[in-house]
């Protein structure tokens, strides 16, 4: 899987006739599957299909492509927006890989009350620490969830997490994150590359956001490509920002500066852990290792054992790791200090299309 990820994300081409083939046929499947999405998506243009309306406002964060696009950290930002504004909120999403299987999972009530990882999955249980006075839902259908929010939690807005192919609920704003480094993947659909459907779906969208763009990214191109689709589309840029460091012993929170030069292991388990060293490496810190563990992966003690074995050999005096895979560790799994890195969403200029938007959403829901 490591080897065909990748090819489908578009990092590296085919090399010889197998890997040729195979993505031949997948890219066939794919397209198979884009007719269906986009036969799906028309017929809710054209009202074959009706969208449920919530009794506040909706909006929703999503991606074109599978993987990580930062939606967590966007959806945390959008949370703490309008939360400083006094409404109260719900997040929802599907809760993906969680063990729980009732139709309504409350991750957060908002009150000090959170589920933990893996019984409640784990960008959701993210979210509730991050955003403590937040509800938090998780399950197979959106709309009994905002349902359950609005009549019974008191919430005023919803923030629907992964939702742009979720196109039974009406939403109010439809974001969608693209990666600025390869915002199409290798440009096919599931399964022959990481794109959920075709470019064309762009259209559907109120805004493009572009997460990860660098300062200076060249997103010409790529800008040129909405618009072909979307003539007019709200383009922005936005990066991820290291915030601070967590002790996850007490949750005391440390500046960027303290764990310079220190000498640590780090692990993670996230769509694209190399970018995590390369953030751990600009903070001037260099690790004498990265174990790398596959996406949503769930930590056990003897697992935790192991990195702190390999951490002493390596003369390691911390392990370092992301807030996603924080939430997924048991509690004092290990006797070494752990310091967790704390991401957020910085935009180089906060665009005033957006500010008006949300504004303007802001007064609906009060």
């Amino acid at each position: 899987m490591r080897r065909l990820l990748p090819l489908l994300e578009g990092h590296r081409k085919p090399a010889g006739w197998m890997e040729q083939g195979g993505l031949k046929i997948l890219g066939t499947v794919g397209r198979g599957y884009g007719l269906i999405q986009a036969g799906r998506a028309k017929a809710y243009q054209q009202g074959l299909l009706t969208q449920w309306h919530a009794d506040c406002p909706v909006i929703s964060v999503g991606n074109l492509t599978a993987g990580g696009t930062g939606k967590t950290p966007m959806v945390a930002w959008l949370g703490r927006f309008f939360l400083d504004r006094g409404i109260p909120l719900a997040i929802v999403s599907r809760g993906y890989r969680q063990q729980s299987r009732a139709p309504i999972t409350l991750v957060s009530d908002g009150k000090g009350h959170i589920l933990r990882a893996p019984e409640a999955a784990d960008e959701a249980v993210l979210l509730a620490h991050e955003l403590a006075d937040a509800v938090v839902l998780t399950g197979p259908k959106r709309r009994h969830l905002i349902h359950y929010a609005t009549r019974h939690m008191g919430c005023r807005l919803i923030l629907m997490d992964d939702g742009f192919q979720h196109l039974q609920v009406y939403r109010d704003l439809d974001l969608l994150l693209l990666d600025a480094q390869h915002p199409w993947g290798n440009g096919h659909i599931l399964p022959g590359g990481t794109l959920r459907e075709s470019c064309h779906a762009l259209g559907r969208a109120h805004a493009v956001i572009f997460t990860r763009a660098e300062i200076g990214a060249d997103l010409t191109m790529a800008t040129a490509v909405i618009h072909r689709h979307a003539p007019g589309m709200p383009v922005a840029p936005c990066h991820h920002q290291p915030k601070y460091w967590i002790n996850a012993t007490d949750s005391s929170t440390l500046p960027l500066s303290a764990m310079q030069h220190q000498k640590t292991l780090a692990f993670c388990g996230i769509a694209h852990p190399e970018s995590f060293r390369t953030t751990l490496e600009h903070l001037l810190l260099k690790p004498v290792d990265l174990k790398i563990f596959p996406d949503h992966h769930v930590y056990t003690p003897s697992q935790m054992e192991q990195l702190e074995t390999l951490a002493r050999t390596l003369r390691a005096t911390a392990l370092v790791t992301t807030q996603k895979d924080s939430v997924k560790i048991p509690h004092n799994a290990t006797t070494l200090p752990l310091f967790v890195l704390a991401i957020g969403i910085h935009f180089p200029y906060f665009p005033p299309w957006l500010e008006a938007c949300l504004d303007s959403i802001a007064t609906k829901a009060k």
